[in-house]
């Protein structure tokens, strides 16, 4: 028979034993005494935190504690299909998808004692981004924006000249997403250094080049955050973050994104978080520069490139390899396309096929940046065994950006994140035909794709604004194969995002995404 009290008890002593290993669950280890998290910053200050012209990485951070949309990601995950009520409860949208009815939360405070958030809010701040008078970055995200109509004070409704089934994603808590304090702006409170917002922390001190504090909103209508106070350090330099980590000077720092740093502070007993999306890398093929106009050269080069190789360079943790056009996790991404492994036999009867049997050389020019130069390197040795030769000229990264802008590559290697992450903007930008180098509208089109040779152009037309979203996915997924049949780009990898923190430093969330720490509400220090 079974003894009950040994069975009982054995259960205990392993419960017991789990919430001391797993502090976060049922608060198994108590909170620290000081809730002051301390985040070292690999930048030397900020510009400003004006949520609708910022646009520098060092500020990013700061102002999503601050500022919020009617939307909100998932904590810690940049995902555009799975976003969240934020300062809207739920919402509605028309059968033809220019008509987005947002239903206000009620009892919404601004911070500083500038009363409730309402739909005059939502208003003035899609109103402020569109003005050219204003000038913001992100006015081009909103263009599609008709009008916005306020119904009650908590209830808006936003008119969209063309159908738009992702335009949702246009008003999480990101860039011209987010919500402005109408009367803060109007009692010309000044945001560059004094933000108002309705996140779960207000702006305290700031010192230049020193450090940023925000305090705890004690009325956040999520609930109290945990957490009192976060400092910003600025820390510019690497081995200063490491060690200002390692000696408890700050809980958590931005790393480099390198194999040898991440295994050391794991090693160390420090958590280490790799995160996506992040930039993804892709070659660029000039289809206008001979003999790269013959897709069977194309194809050579994407069969002699090993994604293999690449990563285990970089560093095996670091980055996952990319085969569509279309990163991995955009709304729209398609992965079964036309792919080429690794096959140097295959690429080698490729180029013979194509009249250069003993291959052909190419002048690159190539950044010196640490992210650019090292993986071109490891492409040029790889090439280098089917007889194509590549002489890098090594330039600063701004006079490489300035250069492949000026068609003088026959390859580019580019790494790019866009948010809204759909086909959509990212085929407009790489991709289309209007977007190539050269033209009044070129943005990223480095390959002349739709120039040189028939493009993506119609699939793209039928997919703008169409209403219907499973219709739209599908036919970026057209536009992926296309690519893919038509070799005219290398995709490569996603080299991950790095960052290290202190093990008593518990988020509250699995950090997924962004290429810093965020802290809600339920993030918190655990004693040491």
């Amino acid at each position: 028979m079974f003894n009950k009290k040994l069975i009982f008890g054995a259960m205990c002593a392993t419960l017991a034993v789990a919430l001391i290993q797993h502090p976060s669950v049922a608060q198994a280890q108590k909170l620290a005494s000081e809730q002051v998290v301390r985040f070292g910053m690999a930048f030397n200050d900020i510009a400003t935190l004006d949520p609708h012209v910022s646009v520098g990485s060092s500020e990013t951070p700061v102002v999503l504690e601050i500022y919020e949309g009617l939307v909100e990601f998932p904590p810690g995950e940049m995902n555009g299909d799975r976003l969240r009520p934020g300062l809207a409860e739920r919402w509605e949208v028309s059968p033809d998808k220019t008509q987005w009815t947002f239903y206000l939360r009620k009892g919404v405070q601004w911070h500083k004692g500038y009363g409730e958030f309402t739909a005059a809010d939502v208003k003035f701040s899609v109103e402020r981004v569109l003005s050219e008078k204003f000038g913001s970055p992100f006015r081009k995200t909103l263009q599609n924006v008709e009008r916005v109509d306020i119904v009650n004070p908590y209830k808006v409704g936003i008119v969209l000249k063309q159908p738009d089934p992702a335009f949702i994603q246009l008003m999480a808590g990101y860039q011209a997403g987010f919500i402005v304090s109408k009367k803060a702006l109007e009692d010309n409170q000044d945001p560059k250094l004094s933000p108002v917002g309705t996140g779960p922390f207000i702006m305290g001190d700031y010192k230049p080049r020193q450090s940023v504090t925000l305090v705890r909103n004690d009325s956040y209508w999520r609930g109290k955050p945990v957490v009192e106070r976060i400092v910003y350090q600025f820390m510019p330099e690497a081995s200063t973050r490491e060690l200002a980590l390692k000696s408890g000077e700050v809980d958590a720092i931005g790393i480099q994104a390198k194999q040898d740093i991440v295994d050391r502070l794991r090693k160390g007993g420090f958590a280490v978080d790799l995160t996506a999306p992040a930039n993804m890398f892709a070659v660029y093929i000039n289809t206008t520069k001979k003999p790269l106009d013959d897709v069977r050269v194309r194809r050579a080069l994407a069969h002699a490139t090993s994604r293999e190789n690449l990563i285990q360079f970089l560093g095996k943790d670091l980055a996952k390899p990319e085969y569509s056009a279309l990163p991995s996790g955009y709304t729209g991404h398609e992965d079964n396309i036309t792919k080429y492994p690794y096959d140097l036999a295959r690429a080698k009867a490729l180029l013979k096929e194509a009249g250069l049997p003993n291959g052909f050389s190419m002048d690159v020019n190539m950044s010196n940046s640490n992210i650019y130069l090292p993986p071109m390197q490891v492409l040029q040795e790889q090439w280098k065994k089917i007889g194509v030769n590549v002489e890098l000229k090594v330039v600063d990264h701004p006079t490489y950006h300035r250069l492949i802008r000026q068609d003088a590559n026959p390859v580019v290697l580019y790494g790019a994140f866009r948010y809204p992450m759909t086909g959509q903007l990212y085929f407009d930008q790489f991709y289309a035909g209007p977007a190539s180098i050269g033209k009044p509208t070129a943005i990223t089109n480095f390959m002349h794709y739709g120039d040189t040779m028939p493009g993506v152009d119609d699939l793209l037309a039928k997919a703008t604004f169409n209403p219907n979203g499973a219709e739209q996915v599908k036919l970026w997924g057209e536009v992926q194969k296309k690519v893919a049949r038509d070799a005219v780009s290398i995709p490569l990898y996603t080299q991950y995002y790095a960052m290290a923190r202190a093990k008593n430093l518990d988020l509250g969330f699995v950090q997924k995404s962004f290429s810093f720490y965020r802290v809600s509400e339920k993030t918190r220090l655990l004693e040491r």
